[in-house]
């Protein structure tokens, strides 16, 4: 054996060491299970996350979910609703009209702060880059950032804060005039996204869906940029399917309303314990409907799903 096979042979031993070792003190402290099933050399065809994900965290059968729900798609109206989970562990899913086009309200905000994001990772921007307010961009219908004076100047990170945490219209102006619609179509094309809206703007929960899972995975985004709209995502007020989960368990989510059109949305990673979800629904009301039944949708569907996911 030669001088560098022996070093390789040290380097991939340690390295093994160590993480087991790092490995073993995150159980011990609480922030980490131990491995449960054999290391995925053992398993060179089977998903090496299966090394780390135990059996009872990998369902594929979430047929009782489905008839959890079906009761509350009868009370607020089949055809008002479209709803698209799936437990990412599995990739297993269930969805109810998860191809009906529906107008996504604020939640169309969110290829502009990936699109933005990517700007900064790419060094075209800083977080600390400034933007500046101007009249067009004055939209009054949400948040507060339309009261400023025209030639406030904001930056990167606090026009996405505005933006995800307070859902800010003009924020959201500010930032599409800077980008472009050339940078929000790259973002489509580079996530295999090109059929996201069609010619009047509208969505399916199914492919609504991706965006999440793009963050998730990281798959668009460095870690470090897709953690970041995530944590602020996280900082939205209990609205919708984050209402009745406060704060049980970590929910980065994106809501979205549109009174003129009756429209409510709501789209997340619910975090539960071993088992994080993503999940788009939108419910299109009656033009009388009380903001009432609008809030007990939203929450009956979303205590369902954590209370099944949340089961041993």
């Amino acid at each position: 054996m030669n001088k560098h096979m022996l070093f390789l042979r040290v380097l991939v031993a340690v390295n093994i060491a160590v993480l087991s070792g790092l490995g073993y003190w995150a159980y011990r402290m609480g922030t980490a299970e131990p491995v449960v099933e054999k290391h995925s050399k053992d398993y060179p065809l089977i998903d090496p996350s299966r090394s780390f994900i135990s059996q009872k965290d990998f369902l594929v059968n979430l047929q009782p979910l489905r008839e959890k729900l079906a009761p509350i798609y009868k009370e607020f109206g089949e055809k008002n609703i479209s709803l698209y989970i799936e437990f990412m562990n599995s990739g297993a899913n269930i969805s109810y009209n998860p191809d009906a086009r529906m107008y996504p309200a604020s939640l169309i905000k969110m290829p502009v702060a990936i699109a933005a994001a990517k700007k900064v990772e790419i060094g075209q921007w800083r977080w600390d880059s400034e933007l500046v307010l101007m009249e067009r961009d004055i939209d009054d219908r949400f948040g507060d950032l339309a009261k400023e004076p025209i030639g406030t100047r904001l930056s990167i990170e606090r026009l996405l804060e505005l933006l995800l945490v307070e859902s800010d219209n003009t924020a959201f102006n500010i930032l599409l005039r800077n980008l472009g619609r050339g940078s929000i179509e790259q973002y489509l094309t580079d996530t295999g996204l090109m059929e996201l809206f069609d010619a009047n703007q509208n969505v399916t929960a199914r492919e609504y869906t991706r965006i999440f899972r793009s963050l998730y995975t990281s798959s668009y985004l460095t870690r470090e940029h897709s953690q970041k709209i995530l944590t602020l995502l996280d900082s939205t007020e209990y609205t919708y399917l984050a209402r009745p989960i406060g704060d049980k368990v970590p929910f980065p989510h994106k809501f979205g309303t549109n009174l003129e059109l009756n429209v409510f949305a709501d789209a997340g990673i619910l975090y539960v314990k071993d088992r994080p979800i993503i999940m788009t629904v939108f419910y299109k009301g009656e033009a009388n409907d009380p903001a009432e039944r609008v809030d007990e949708f939203f929450s009956r569907v979303a205590t369902v799903t954590y209370e099944y996911f949340s089961k041993p």
